[in-house]
């Protein structure tokens, strides 16, 4: 049996300005059963790095197998270093770094060594899964991470304009700024002053994109500013739900979805599935931000442990393995602004239940009046979110309307609303949809939130099941589907 000791580099700075791309890395990467009593030191490497000054180091390990110990700078850094003495909490071990006399004169050495005395003999691996250094003035630093995944910097520090590729525009930028000192735009070497050397510089890089790839959003807005996704059919991965009337609500349910009501809904298109943690990493790297108009859109850090996109070198990306599975921790007006970027919206609560409910009338579920572990992720059976589209979809081709996340809606909660609800598309809170999208961020009220989720129980996910819920608050278990107009 193999542990997994994690150990992760964090950054001071907030702003990249780099020359070169460093390789970190971990030695010795596996370790054959150290004897018990014995001690075992580990390594952070590195390579072409050029001007570091700073580091923070979180390492995370196994407590039934290591104790720490003790961890020192190493022959990287200039002596006295380190900030802070290492603090200890758990199963982490976190220490500051940072150079006060300047960067780093070697561009290769040891940033650390971490020594603990081993309590249980046990094979180990140690991963190295986050990588992010700083200069001397407290600028993020591009970094290659070696024995694991790669981790890319926010953007190339030769490409100026921040189109995702190193070209002729970047050039142009450099040759305007010649002569000039200060720092401008153009001082791509960080000598304060803009020179041949500048153009050089940039000249090295031509033909490099963000990634390997370009097009990619990059954390200031992406290669669109900011404002529209990536473009390509606006109804893919949608199903049509026709126009026609449906029975709404339930009177064998609880109050505030009585009484049965006929409601007629127009024809729309839903998602076929839950929005995922890919494509809302990629949302918030086109924006730049989780936050904006004083609300917070995703719910990151301290107090939200079962979020899954994680903030790492000023990139947003969902963390390993739930690239698939429903975006959570978002709040409604996080979900308001995510439709808004792909040109759809959130859907109403008549359209959410006639989707849900697939053309079939009377029923509890979306697939019929049982239920069990085999139809729904729901009551913790599998203790977390599961992947979009594992369950049976329903008639309209819908996955997940039941179980996994529960989903906002556009509607203000009203308990009593059924009783006086129009016949033909309700909306609760607001006098038309095209208001209230244009009007979002200036909402308090509660929302209405649907289906049910992963970690609740059977009677929340009934297709009539109605949930308030406050528009600022970022659920463990909510997330979001959109729907789109028929044009």
């Amino acid at each position: 049996m193999k542990n997994i000791f994690v150990i992760c580099l964090l950054c001071f700075g907030i702003t990249a300005m780099s020359y070169g791309q460093a390789v970190v890395s971990i030695d010795p990467a596996e370790v054959a059963s150290p004897a018990a009593g014995g001690t075992l030191s580990v390594n952070i490497k590195i390579t072409n790095g050029t001007g570091v000054a700073g580091y923070d180091v979180t390492v995370g390990f196994d407590t039934s197998a290591l104790q720490y110990v003790e961890i020192k700078n190493a022959n990287y850094l200039p002596a006295g270093a380190f900030a802070a003495p290492p603090q200890v909490s758990g199963n982490r071990v976190t220490l500051a770094a940072i150079s006060l006399s300047g960067a780093a004169s070697a561009t290769s050495g040891t940033l650390a060594t971490l020594k603990f005395e081993v309590v249980a003999a046990k094979a180990s691996t140690i991963e190295l899964v986050e990588v992010i250094l700083s200069d001397s003035t407290a600028n993020e630093l591009p970094v290659t991470k070696q024995n694991g995944e790669v981790i890319v910097a926010a953007f190339l520090a030769t490409d100026l304009n921040k189109d995702g590729s190193v070209n002729v525009l970047d050039l142009t930028l450099v040759a305007r700024d010649l002569g000039k000192t200060g720092s401008p735009m153009g001082d791509v070497t960080g000598d304060g002053a803009v020179n041949v050397l500048d153009l050089v510089r940039v000249a090295q890089d031509l033909g490099k994109k963000l990634d390997g790839g370009g097009g990619q959003p990059i954390a200031d807005g992406g290669t669109n500013g900011g404002t529209t996704p990536p473009q390509s059919d606006p109804y893919e991965n949608m199903e049509l739900i026709p126009a026609g009337e449906f029975r709404m609500g339930s009177n064998s349910g609880r109050s505030n979805e009585k009484p049965v009501h006929s409601v007629y809904v127009d024809a729309f298109y839903m998602d076929k599935y839950e929005v995922t943690n890919a494509e809302y990493a990629e949302f918030l790297n086109a924006k730049g931000k989780h936050a904006e108009a004083g609300h917070t859109w995703l719910g990151i850090g301290v107090g939200n442990q079962k979020a899954r996109i994680e903030y790492v070198n000023r990139v947003y990306r969902a963390k390993a393995g739930y690239e698939n599975h429903p975006v959570n921790r978002v709040s409604w007006y996080g979900a308001m602004a995510y439709a808004e970027w792909v040109g759809k919206r959130l859907p109403t609560e008549a359209e959410w239940e006639k989707a849900a409910r697939g053309g079939l009338a009377g029923l509890t579920y979306p697939w019929g009046n049982g239920i069990d572990s085999t139809k729904a992720n729901y009551n913790f059976h599998i203790g977390e979110t599961t992947a979009v589209g594992k369950y049976t979809a329903n008639r309209y081709g819908l996955y997940d309307m039941a179980g996994n996340v529960k989903e906002w809606c556009l509607d203000e909660y009203n308990s009593g609303f059924y009783a006086v609800s129009p016949s033909h598309n309700p909306l609760s809170g607001a006098n038309s949809i095209r208001w209230l999208l244009d009007n979002y961020t200036g909402v308090k009220s509660s929302r209405v939130a649907r289906g049910g989720s992963w970690d609740i129980t059977a009677t929340h996910l009934r297709c009539a099941y109605r949930a308030p819920a406050n528009p600022t608050y970022t659920f463990l278990n909510a997330g979001i589907r959109c729907v789109r107009a028929v044009e």
